[in-house]
């Protein structure tokens, strides 16, 4: 192939490129125009952008789902808030992996409030200094998460759970240095150093592990101290500009946390819908299986049930169970109204969709 043959495909690149600009600039003009009917309206819709981008997914011969993915949710994310700037609260800092799933579930543009810990992020919705609040619910190594559902239970009536992700938790190690024999000290939360124990004994024995309070704190100080390194996520070592010398450092092959976004509205109905509830029974024998009884009469498949210590009541307990299901579903209303006779309170966290992107 000429020179020639080089300069005139290129031309025709531009030309497409041009043309793709365009057809943005297009969808990004229609976006506004949805806006302005939604009015206040809520702009974040879970269920329509999953819709947009599993159709556009089976629709390509010709490219990875994967990338059409990725490009779409940033389309999507950009035009939502062309529409109506969103607010979102997040346990940090910067580069956590709670920061990494509001990326991975609502894309790059949005604004993120960082916050200490879940009852703040709760507090930032309440309090409307958010529109959307992720937390994180359940880990496949730690397990639940008991700080949220803490949060949850003690939250006002108006906020409900409105999507549910998972984000594949991949550890790294990153550093200023360029190879793993310059490294002299490791920093990261100790959880992560128990998940990556084996990998540190076989590839750094000789480093010092160092305890920080979280894996994107880790890469700050990796970024400023000389032979040392952070064990932190892919995000964290984007935002501090290091080196990813490993990555999926993980003894544990697969490692997930499951978050909740939560809003001061229902999100709408779909598909993939689960249920989340909140209840509490008396203290007498039988009871939770009563409480129960209708979910496992109508066929629901529960997916967790977990208990904690109900605040001012010595050794009585509230229950979450999630199940899947939508309250708008005739058996999910006949199982709802069964439990609350059975039961001495009974709220319902919301009925949401289950956020699935190709990764």
């Amino acid at each position: 192939m000429s020179s020639q043959d080089i300069y005139h495909l290129r031309k025709q690149i531009e030309s497409v490129d041009e043309e793709v600009l365009r057809l943005l600039e297009r969808r990004v003009d229609l976006a506004k125009k949805v806006g302005e009917v939604k009015g206040d309206a809520s702009v974040y819709d879970p269920s329509r952008e999953m819709e947009i981008i599993e159709r556009l997914c089976n629709l390509t011969k010709e490219l990875d789902p994967k990338f059409v993915s990725l490009l779409f949710r940033e389309i999507i994310s950009f035009c939502r808030a062309v529409q109506k700037p969103i607010k979102v609260a997040c346990m940090g800092p910067k580069g956590s992996f709670s920061h990494e799933a509001v990326v991975s579930f609502l894309g790059r543009f949005v604004d993120v409030v960082f916050v200490e810990n879940p009852a703040e992020v709760f507090d930032h919705v309440s309090k409307e200094k958010a529109g959307i609040g992720v937390v994180p619910v359940e880990n496949t190594t730690e397990g639940t998460v008991y700080s949220t559902l803490d949060a949850f239970a003690t939250a006002e009536q108006s906020i409900s759970v409105i999507g549910e992700g998972q984000l594949p938790i991949r550890l790294a190690l990153a550093s200023e240095e360029k190879t793993m024999a310059d490294i002299e000290e490791v920093y990261s939360h100790p959880q992560p150093f128990g998940q990556c124990r084996n990998w540190l004994h076989k590839n750094l024995p000789w480093a010092r592990q160092i305890p920080t309070s979280s894996t994107s704190y880790a890469a700050k100080i990796a970024k400023t101290k000389k032979k040392s390194a952070a064990i932190c996520g892919r995000l964290a070592a984007e935002l501090y500009g290091l080196n990813i010398l490993d990555e999926g450092i993980e003894d544990h092959p697969y490692n997930a946390t499951r978050f909740w976004l939560i809003g001061r509205a229902f999100a709408r109905s779909s598909e993939r819908c689960k249920t989340s509830i909140l209840f509490n029974v008396a203290h007498k024998p039988g009871t939770l299986f009563q409480a129960l009884e209708p979910l496992y009469k109508a066929g629901l498949n529960l997916t967790l049930i977990q208990s904690r210590p109900l605040p001012g009541n010595p050794f009585e307990y509230f229950f979450f169970v999630d199940f899947e299901g939508d309250v708008g579903e005739e058996k999910v209303k006949e199982a709802l109204a069964a439990m609350r006779s059975r039961v001495e309170r009974l709220r319902v966290l919301g009925s949401y969709p289950q956020i699935k992107f190709i990764k």
